[in-house]
């Protein structure tokens, strides 16, 4: 089994267009949260949101793809243009046979479809997108990706709700370390802000309506966790095998040493009150990679503000880690990011892999009065130095699906040259600007 390495990553949210700007907003609280711009929400309960304001992400894409593709799908083609330029990765240093795709999405192209929808009925059907049909489906996305990339060694789609991009991720790691594949572009994307959501899941009272005060709406882990904020984005991470990056003198941030998964399996909106069922994927994990609970010194959450949601994670946490538990940071990035449904775990990853090149915890924002049900270490409000050797992304779903990924430092030979962050598209070239947050050199392990 090869070791598998993030040697890029590229992603388009709520908090902007690049990394730069991702963990300046993790570590400082700088909210991607407002009321929703896209639509009129004054009819829904919930009128907040995480939107992509920054369209500079469009100056990398081709005319036909904002002509021929959904709005998720354009996400994740500059998402991953972003990453591949941040892994200093181009044709000329890969087989396309050997270059895969992974993409995780629980709704696809959605809003494209309402809008067309609502063409069709207004004005025809002559008015009708006429790539609407194919292009709405989640495997259109990976499609799209595979055909600009000239990725030919395999296309993966996961749609299994909010755990649909770790469970991507997951199996891009295997492919590449059974050596099926040299490199894998691996992730998620999501575009659910729209009318029928927040309509349906208004009605269900998922949605948190704190509409008065967006940016300290989503409070994970709070005594004042009212709901969900939906939003949306992509990241797509470069995937590639230890070897293959050394061969390019690159500098991995993190290595993926393992994945597993398992399923409540009580209906759609129940969970396993014991938390056995996650806790036993998280101890089959471990046992996998040779990890001890103790060893884990972070935990990347879920935890989307939903009582439910942060409440379930708590559970899992202490039925899994024990005594450890209540020693182990817990923390969500969802105050500042929101909840992009399936994209939610890539983002996670990524920002994993910042925290383990950086050494840094990033915090629970918005955390003032802890829920007394979310009693654990979850890093209120100021960012963290840590020794982050092994950490953990989680990742759970309606229907009670539970996804784990354990990633590490990587084990390296340090290179030199510096880092490449895409901190935003140039205006002047359509290319992805360049700065500088970090050495490349990272940290390595020394086992």
């Amino acid at each position: 089994m090869r070791r598998v390495v993030v040697t890029g990553i590229g992603l388009i949210g709520p908090t902007g267009v690049g990394l730069r700007v991702f963990w300046e907003s993790l570590l400082e609280g700088h909210s991607g949260i407002g009321r929703i711009s896209r639509f009129d929400p004054s009819p829904y309960t919930c009128q907040i949101g995480g939107e992509v304001r920054d369209r500079s992400y469009e100056e990398l894409l081709h005319p036909r793809q904002l002509r021929t593709t959904t709005h998720a799908t354009q996400l994740a083609l500059a998402a991953a243009e972003l990453a591949l330029r941040d892994a200093r990765l181009s044709p000329t240093y890969y087989d396309p046979a050997l270059i895969g795709v992974s993409i995780g999405t629980a709704i696809g192209g959605w809003r494209d479809l309402a809008q067309q929808h609502a063409i069709l009925l207004e004005r025809g059907a002559r008015r009708v997108n006429p790539f609407i049909t194919n292009g709405t489906p989640n495997h259109a996305t990976g499609v799209e990706l595979a055909g600009a990339f000239g990725a030919s060694g395999g296309h993966f789609t996961f749609s299994c709700g909010c755990p649909s991009s770790l469970q991507a991720i997951g199996h891009a790691a295997t492919l590449v370390a059974t050596e099926d594949l040299d490199v894998c572009l691996a992730g998620g994307t999501e575009s659910p802000l729209t009318p029928m959501i927040f309509a349906g899941m208004g009605r269900t009272q998922e949605l948190c309506t704190i509409n008065d005060d967006p940016e300290h709406a989503s409070r994970p882990f709070d005594r004042a966790h009212a709901g969900i904020v939906l939003s949306e984005g992509a990241c797509i991470l470069v995937l590639e095998s230890a070897e293959h990056a050394a061969r390019r003198g690159v500098a991995p941030y993190a290595e993926v040493v393992g994945h597993s998964s398992s399923c409540d399996a009580k209906g759609l909106y129940n969970f396993d009150p014991s938390g056995g069922t996650g806790a036993r994927a998280i101890h089959r994990l471990l046992q996998r990679t040779g990890v001890q609970p103790t060893e884990i010194q972070y935990v990347c959450s879920h935890a989307n503000s939903s009582p439910a949601f942060d409440r379930k994670e708590t559970i899992v946490m202490k039925r899994a880690f024990g005594e450890w538990g209540a020693r182990l940071p817990v923390t969500s990035i969802k105050a500042v990011l929101g909840h992009p449904f399936g994209a939610s775990g890539a983002f996670q990853v990524a920002a994993t892999a910042l925290a383990i090149r950086n050494q840094i915890i990033p915090p629970t924002h918005n955390l003032e009065v802890p829920d007394p049900e979310c009693d654990l270490d979850h890093v209120p409000r100021v960012a963290r130095p840590a020794h982050i050797r092994n950490a953990l992304v989680t990742s759970y779903g309606y229907g009670g699906v539970n996804s784990y990924l354990l990633v590490t430092e990587p084990r390296c030979q340090a290179v030199t040259s510096p880092s490449v962050f895409s901190a935003s598209a140039s205006t002047n070239s359509g290319r992805a600007g360049e700065g500088s947050i970090a050495s490349n050199q990272g940290r390595c392990r020394s086992d």
